[in-house]
């Protein structure tokens, strides 16, 4: 019988097998047109990663830790392109789970198996222009009516805003009551009154599709919200977003990972005074610290990750694995772009990219300072 750690392993070779072969040879190119590639969703889809959460019967592949497991593909995928993996992240986490935990089963027919399957794409939007970390401030607005609802407002800053098929919203049903009237939407991007008010152009994850999204009068029928008693839609949300920031934590390593090998190779290719870099102290003692801090970084998220197999409370150590994984990672993609000197800020190598990209999960579920706040409450109380 194999272990959890065995079977871990074995996920690990056979994805990083399809991200050497299909992911990194189009890396670069993808992140310079900044578009989706679609047919590799699709791929992925087929070869039924994007169901590591999940099980059987739920159009999963049935891994006995699925948590882990997914930290491993988000970090592999990462390691190829992180703006492709901040795909696979939502995809196959918050804008799947939510519906796989609160679902009706037309919701899970119709959109949760399809997107497991590569065919359709999904978002998960609650960022708002004027409310991002204080969930109270949010203002999307759904209104009863005959057979449904009736949603206005707007979210920002939502990954795969563009491409998604679907997309799960958080709206308040009571805005006097705050955080306790929201609840969580599924909408499809053919409602009439849905539109993408804006594509966003940005320097980090540029494969990664964000946008602007805008409700006009949308209606969304009563079997499409996820949960029917008030207040249940934001604790519900907020228990998604929790576990995802172990996957944006594995998102960070999987970057630096990529940074680091890049630089260590170079160290040991690039010569100076007749030697290779890598040979002195300087540059020897910044790939050790590089190391280092990867090591701790994936420490942190795969003890995160176990938990959230045993079932444990992961609330701290969620937040302390993106917290450390998020600022380490950028810490080891400055010093592969400072081993690199001038060639490091040149597009003709990657390191710039990860450098860039390692923004992303500093930012991605929560900043590091609301991150502090949610350690803070066990380590300095």
């Amino acid at each position: 019988m194999r272990t959890n750690i065995q079977e871990a392993e074995e996920f690990r070779d056979y994805i990083a097998k399809w991200v050497d072969n299909r992911l990194i040879p189009v890396a670069e190119e993808i992140d310079v047109a900044g578009e989706f590639p679609r047919e590799l969703a699709k791929e992925l889809g087929e070869l039924g990663y994007i169901g590591t959460m999940y099980p059987e019967g739920a159009g999963g592949i049935g891994l006995e830790n699925p948590n882990l497991c997914f930290s491993i593909l988000n970090e592999e995928i990462a390691r190829g392109s992180l703006g492709f993996a901040a795909w696979i992240c939502m995809q196959g986490s918050t804008a799947t789970h939510t519906i796989y935990e609160w679902g009706n089963d037309h919701l899970k027919k119709e959109y949760m198996e399809p997107a497991l399957k590569g065919e359709k794409i999904c978002a998960f939007a609650i960022t708002e222009p004027n409310a991002g970390s204080d969930a109270a401030s949010l203002r999307t607005k759904a209104t009863k009516v005959d057979g449904g609802w009736v949603i206005n407002g707007s979210k920002v800053f939502t990954s795969n805003g563009t491409v998604a098929d679907f997309i799960t919203i958080v709206a308040s049903t009571d805005l006097s009551l705050g955080a306790k009237g929201l609840e969580l939407f599924v909408v499809d991007t053919d409602f009439d009154g849905f539109s993408v008010s804006q594509k966003l152009d940005k320097m980090s994850v540029r494969s990664s599709d964000t946008a602007a999204l805008s409700f006009d009068d949308m209606f969304v029928p009563d079997n499409h919200m996820l949960s029917s008693e008030t207040g249940n839609g934001f604790r519900n949300a907020y228990r998604s977003l929790t576990v995802d920031r172990i996957f944006t934590a594995a998102l960070a390593v999987g970057n630096a990972r990529a940074a680091y090998d890049a630089a260590k190779q170079y160290a040991q290719e690039r010569e100076q005074f007749g030697r290779q870099i890598g040979s002195f102290q300087a540059i020897e003692f910044r790939l050790v610290d590089m190391y280092a801090n990867l090591q701790t970084a994936a420490m942190h998220t795969y003890h995160a990750a176990q938990m959230a197999d045993r079932g444990e409370d992961i609330t701290t150590e969620a937040a302390m694995a993106k917290l450390v994984a998020s600022e380490k990672g950028r810490e080891v993609c400055h010093d592969a772009v400072t081993i690199y000197g001038g060639w490091g800020l040149m597009n003709e190598y990657p390191v710039q990219r990860y450098l860039r990209d390692s923004y992303f999960p500093m930012v991605g579920g929560g900043t590091p300072e609301i991150m502090r706040k949610i350690i803070g409450r066990k380590a300095a109380h």
